[in-house]
């Protein structure tokens, strides 16, 4: 461990830990400054080791399972997945809740139902199931695949600011007018909405803000015309004309192209030879996609020098799109960080 280190990889994979037994958690208490946590797999004394140490803020889990109990700890933000994750209760100062994938039946505790909290799903197909609990849940981010039904949101009561982000065609919303039985809803963010029907938005009396973070050029005029010289501003980015959409719109990285055509080229290049290896893969050829995703990460490594922090976040959501359904999300995250050179 490396005094004055504010992050901290524990994950056991990572070698500063056991892989199975006891854990020597005294060892934090050689980095005082230690703000951020990774870990994974059971608890095995993770959550007594962080609620002992106030400034440890930031806890990422992946591969939880069972109950988690964080209420002890001075947490302000919390990013978990897990397949056999059943439950997890959450410390009163808790600002942020990350899901990725997370579980069918995933409990939530939190203080006040959820009021005070920001909610982030990720998910990679079309199914999204609030986890029970937070029902006075406010602001939530939800990032899915092709298309999302406004029927999921029906147990949140007070729904103000929502962010819906699709990481793949056609970026389409199913039953939208059940966002009308928000009444609340002040702020509407979408991205990558490009199978959006301006038309089949209802009518939100509250909303005060529209934002198109990646649409097509037709939808983002054709909104601001329905809204002109009401109290709803629309705001709108990376608008596409349809030429650009026919060229590039199944592939994730299409947005890197416009940062940098040689190098987002190379990359929607890595994603499209990645993808074609990965479905010609046959059904028991494990083997296969795991060469693709080498493949992929490799790719990548060669065009390194222009993946910063965000493009980095990027990728890692690409590879585990690639791998969904066929490799565990803690296997896939090992390989990445090991792999990767950016």
């Amino acid at each position: 461990m490396v005094p004055g280190a504010r992050v901290l990889n524990l994950r056991p994979a990572g070698g500063l830990v056991p892989s199975v037994g006891p854990v020597d958690w005294t060892q934090l208490d050689l980095l005082p400054d230690c703000l951020t946590v990774y870990w994974s797999g059971p608890d095995r004394g993770i959550s007594d080791a962080v609620s002992a140490r106030p400034g440890i803020r930031f806890l990422y889990w992946s591969d939880a399972e069972g109950d988690l109990d964080l209420r002890r700890t001075h947490l302000g933000t919390v990013r978990l997945d897990g397949v056999r994750l059943r439950s997890v209760r959450l410390p009163q100062g808790i600002e942020t809740l990350l899901l990725f994938e997370p579980p069918d039946g995933l409990r939530v505790d939190a203080p006040s139902e959820g009021a005070d909290l920001e909610l982030r799903l990720f998910q990679h197909g079309a199914r999204v199931e609030i986890p029970a609990g937070l029902r006075r849940t406010s602001k939530i981010w939800i990032s899915v695949g092709g298309e999302f039904s406004a029927a999921a949101l029906a147990t949140l009561a007070e729904l103000r600011d929502l962010r819906l982000t699709f990481d793949a065609t056609p970026g389409v919303i199913t039953e939208p007018a059940r966002l009308s039985e928000h009444p609340h809803l002040h702020r509407l963010e979408l991205g990558d909405a490009y199978g959006l029907d301006p038309a089949s938005l209802p009518v939100l009396p509250q909303l005060r803000s529209l934002v198109l973070e990646g649409a097509r050029r037709t939808t983002a005029v054709r909104l601001r015309g329905r809204f002109r010289g009401s109290p709803t501003a629309v705001s709108a980015r990376r608008t596409k004309s349809e030429s650009w959409l026919a060229e590039h719109l199944d592939n994730p990285f299409r947005d890197w192209v416009e940062e940098s055509p040689a190098f987002g080229r190379a990359a929607c290049a890595a994603y499209t030879r990645a993808r074609r290896a990965i479905d010609a893969a046959p059904p028991d050829g494990l083997r296969a996609v795991e060469q693709a995703l080498g493949d992929f990460v490799a790719d990548l490594n060669a065009i390194s020098e222009d993946i910063d922090t965000v493009y980095r976040e990027h990728a890692w959501t690409v590879c585990t799109e690639l791998a969904a359904g066929l490799i565990p999300v803690a296997r896939v995250r090992e390989w990445f960080d090991r792999d990767r050179r950016f």
